[in-house]
């Protein structure tokens, strides 16, 4: 329903797309679509996934609820929709998770600065998705308040190497952009400053969550906006970090998750090398993940892990 409608017409509150089919929708109809959101997440070998919480407190125990008997690792970064409730979206919620930064107010700031320092929450907001507001942008960085910042894709360098000082985690969304008619993050800055950058699919009544298709897009956007370049390269194990231990350190949730590693979650899935679309008739380390990273398909994707427990099989 929304193909071809612009970002604002779709994802704006109150009058969006999005807002105005979850207000008509009923609760069966939003519990059954998490439910099957995350089958197919499973499925992909997805088994951790940062959720920004629409509709405030009723978003967040829907969707606790919808998963109430499912093994998959979750974090929700809660919306609130007045100041008066930000208090209870902050205690029911693992973080914040804001639209736009111009939310923020002298009186909103105060008080989550003050519930961050009694925590390990996180904040995060989308920011220069489709436009890069100076004032905001100057005013999100002398705030200190966020943590991670979604989307960047009108940044410049100087937004770029603040984000570097100040150890602030940024997470791309290339796809989600491009359909949106949004344009390209600024990738080759972000590798030639070395940020730690995470990839992410955004919304998913737009698109799916399939992290080889995010790789491989933002591989290829790499390589075209790169092409007279010799200097940078973006490796297949760069990509692979992406969506891995980078994006586990981004939300602090590396000492448990995001790497093999004694200690960690046995979280992981397994592929099968003997599929067809995997034939190479000479095979070795060097090779192995580009292999992978340009290859995989999700019907690859044999088995899925969490704590150990098999999750999912094909």
């Amino acid at each position: 329903m929304g193909y071809n409608k612009e970002l604002k017409q779709i994802v704006s509150a109150p009058i969006g797309l999005k807002h105005r089919l979850l207000e008509r929708a009923s609760k069966d109809i939003k519990v059954l679509g998490i439910q099957n959101a995350v089958e197919e997440m499973l499925s992909n070998g997805i088994t951790f996934f940062i959720d920004y919480r629409e509709r405030s407190i009723e978003g967040i125990t829907l969707l606790k609820e919808a998963l109430i008997e499912s093994p998959i690792n979750f974090q929700i970064l809660g919306r609130f929709e007045s100041n008066e409730e930000l208090r209870e979206v902050f205690q029911l919620a693992d973080g914040i998770g804001i639209p736009n930064y111009n939310r923020i107010d002298s009186n909103n700031l105060d008080m989550l600065k003050k519930l961050k320092e009694k925590s390990e929450k996180l904040v995060s907001t989308h920011c220069a998705e489709k436009v890069r507001e100076e004032e905001l942008v100057q005013k999100l960085f002398s705030d200190q308040l966020v943590d991670v910042i979604i989307h960047g894709t009108q940044f410049i360098e100087e937004d770029l190497q603040k984000i570097k000082s100040n150890n602030i985690s940024l997470v791309l969304c290339p796809i989600n952009n491009s359909y949106f008619g949004l344009g390209f993050p600024p990738i080759l800055e972000i590798i030639r400053l070395n940020i730690p950058i995470s990839l992410g699919t955004d919304n998913f009544m737009t698109n799916s969550p399939d992290l080889f298709e995010e790789m491989r897009y933002f591989f290829n956007i790499f390589k075209v906006l790169n092409k007279e370049n010799t200097e940078l390269s973006l490796s297949a194990i760069d990509l692979l970090k992406m969506v891995t231990i980078n994006a586990a350190r981004n939300f602090k949730l590396d000492k448990k998750i995001g790497s093999i590693k004694k200690g960690k979650s046995a979280d992981l899935f397994m592929i099968n090398l003997n599929d067809i679309n995997f034939y190479s008739a000479d095979i070795d380390s060097s090779l192995l993940y580009p292999l992978i990273v340009q290859r995989t398909k999700v019907e690859n994707i044999k088995k899925v892990y969490i704590k150990g427990n098999q999750v999912f099989k094909r």
